[in-house]
Parts: structure tokens; sequence; C-alpha cells
């Protein structure tokens, strides 16, 4: 993979391209004959990786770990930062540009590039209307895009059967799967060597949620402030326990393994 800068981030590590590179990285992918799963990871997910042995497996069997979450920009710039201390590093970075690749651009990407060369998508996870109204605004701003979408089902490590039969026959070039973490990364892993066809699996967590309109993005300010938790903690106050892990045990987590480096 050209121009990739590989970070240890805790027990795992995240891969940061400019976007453009990545791009062009998705259409080698597209081209050639490998799987290729792609996690979008975040603070959350780095901590979960921390205890959870399953999950950590699985994300680090990625061939790809790229930064969805601001925290990892963050903690690539602060693990190798000689001068910055911990709390003066968390005050600047609102003021510092983030470029992150995020499950809602990455979806869009794939869109294009799949247009391009007349490859399909499947979308599975979400909720019902959340993947039917992703899927109408992919044909709506991607017209010669073919998008399939899986029927109503609950989450299942297994498949369900029926599912994993239907990619089969389908034969996608790029599967989204909206389960969550760490659902979606075991699924991926789990299911890599029968999914025939499929080039890249990406773990998109809540992006159908996103483009579907189900739930609003973030405002922009908040994006380029890299405050987007502050936004889905006032949406949802019941996550505020995973956002004290994003946002308070993260940052410590990061700079013991930076002292200890």
């Amino acid at each position: 993979m050209d121009n990739i800068d590989e970070v240890k981030i805790g027990k795992t590590s995240c891969h940061f391209w400019e976007p453009q590179d990545f791009e062009k990285q998705c259409r080698r992918w597209l081209e050639g004959s490998d799987f290729i799963h792609v996690v979008t990871l975040n603070p959350e997910m780095v901590m979960r990786a921390e205890t959870d042995n399953d999950f950590r497996t699985a994300i680090n069997g990625a061939k790809a770990r790229v930064p969805d979450g601001a925290g990892l920009v963050w903690a690539r710039w602060y693990i190798r930062s000689q001068f910055w201390t911990l709390l003066p590093s968390l005050l600047a970075f609102p003021f510092i540009s983030a470029i992150r690749i995020t499950g809602v651009d990455l979806v869009q990407t794939l869109a294009n590039l799949c247009q391009t060369d007349n490859k399909s998508m499947y979308l599975l996870g979400g909720t019902q209307l959340q993947s039917s109204k992703t899927k109408e605004l992919l044909q709506r701003n991607f017209p010669k895009l073919q998008v399939f979408t899986a029927g109503p089902h609950q989450y299942a490590p297994e498949g369900p059967d029926w599912i994993i039969k239907d990619i089969k026959e389908k034969k996608p070039a790029v599967l989204l799967v909206a389960y969550g973490a760490p659902a979606q990364s075991l699924w991926i892993e789990k299911h890599k060597e029968t999914l025939a066809g499929v080039k890249i699996a990406v773990g998109v967590g809540g992006a159908f949620a996103i483009l579907s309109e189900d739930k609003p993005r973030a405002p922009l300010l908040l994006r380029r402030l890299n405050l987007e938790w502050m936004w889905r903690l006032i949406l949802e106050p019941s996550r505020l326990q995973r956002i004290w892990q994003a946002t308070v045990r993260f940052p410590l987590l990061i700079n013991e393994y930076k002292k200890n480096a």
C-alpha cells in the first residue's frame, strides 16, 4: 500500500492516507483479486480492543484501519510530538485540521468508484428504513450504480445463512456492513472466506443512519473543530459512557503508551 503512514495506537494500529491516495488504493483493490477488510476506527473501538481479545484479533486482521474518529488523528499527532503535554494538546486540537476517512464519506467514495467501473454494492445492517433510504440516496447520486440491500433480519454471527447465500449470488464488489462495533468487524472476519466476489468489505457503523437522514450529521463547524462527539452526546445522552471512553479514557491511555514507549 503506497503513501500510507501506519501508527501504533494502543494494542492496534491505524493507517493514515490522504483521501485522494486512499481513493486510488480502493480502485486498485477493486481491480484486484483479494478480499479486503477495511475498519473505520474510532477511539471507542481502540478502548474495546484493549480488553476484548476477539475484537482485537478481528480488527488487527483487517487489511486497513482508517481514522473515522478525530481522536485517532489527535493520537497520531500527540504520540509523535516531542513538546506537547497531554492537556495542552487536547485544548489545542479543536484548532488543528483533522483529515479523516469517515464511514459516511467512504460509502460515497466507493459508490462513485463502483459506478465508474460498473460494479455493484450491497448494504447490510442498519434498520430497514436506513438501508432503503441509503439505497435511494446512492442511486439518486450515482444513477448507473447497482445497489442491493438485505431484507429485514436480526444480526446473527453465523450469517444468517440466507444472507450469506444472497451475497454469494449477487457477487457485489463492495459490501457495507452497518452492525456497529464490535459486531460488524467480527462478522466480516468470520465470513471473509465465504463471500465470493466481494473485493472490499467495510464496517460503516452509523453511516446508513446519517445518509438516510434518520439521524442528523453533526454541523460542519463542530466537525471542523473536532467536536463531533459533543453533537452525539446532545442527540443521545445515553451515549455518555461511550463518550467518556472516547474523550477521557482514550487520551489517558494514549498518554500512558507514550510515556512507556
